[in-house]
């Protein structure tokens, strides 16, 4: 984690072939590693915490494409509208990381290291797009008071529930169909798939939603698949 960070970037325009907005939950490594990269070769507005600015202040990206959010912002684009929610890192065995919300206060000269992209708070996006409520879970927790009144159409959630009450969320937020996501393994690359132990754990949380209500449509997805939904 001491070593400099550096983008494959043979890697990342393999999958990526642009982007007009990127959305940061969190600030470390596997969120937003490549984000800076991202944004400067396809001119990408990056909206995030302060610390995520800061990150990418520090890569080099310009200050017009950065938008910094502390949670409860209400961001109009041109085809679609969001919340920005407050939001927690995911727990293991019921405890709080031991850094959590730990934040980077401004851009440095000098090169980025592994261990710089720390939590810099955590935030639930809820998008409006065309006739579709959408929420993104970064990761796996939420603040249960926070959404009161969201009630997304598709809720795209984190596979594990230790810091929360997952029938309580569920039954505050009444979606309609949810995504699992977060399972996939990432140390390793896109092209080595997702271990059958990775998935075993989306299905045992495809299964905990479907025991809490099963009216609710459950997606495991694959890489790159492309699903559509009504």
């Amino acid at each position: 984690m001491d070593a400099e960070w550096k983008t494959d970037e043979e890697a990342v325009l393999k999958v990526i072939r642009g982007a007009d907005y990127i959305f940061a939950g969190h600030s470390h490594h596997d969120h937003i590693g490549d984000v800076s990269f991202i944004a400067k070769r396809f001119g990408s507005k990056i909206i995030g915490s302060r610390t995520t600015t800061n990150l990418a202040l520090t890569a080099g990206v310009d200050k017009s494409q950065l938008i910094t959010i502390h949670g409860g912002e209400k961001l109009d684009f041109k085809d679609f509208s969001l919340q920005v929610i407050e939001s927690r890192h995911g727990w293991r065995q019921r405890k709080p990381p031991r850094k959590e919300n730990e934040e980077i206060l401004k851009p440095w000269e000098g090169p980025i290291r592994g261990k710089d992209f720390v939590d810099g708070g955590s935030f639930l996006y809820s998008f409006n797009i065309g006739r579709q409520r959408v929420l993104h879970q970064s990761t796996a927790n939420f603040i249960e008071e926070k959404l009161t009144g969201v009630q997304p159409d598709i809720a795209l959630l984190a596979v594990g529930h230790d810091g929360y009450n997952l029938e309580r969320v569920l039954k505050t937020l009444k979606p309609k169909v949810v995504i699992v996501q977060h399972f996939d393994e990432w140390r390793t690359p896109f092209s080595q798939g997702i271990p059958q132990a990775n998935i075993k754990r989306a299905e045992r949380f495809a299964r905990d939603i479907s025991a809490i209500d099963n009216s609710i449509k459950v997606i495991i997805p694959d890489f790159f698949m492309t699903y559509t939904l009504e």
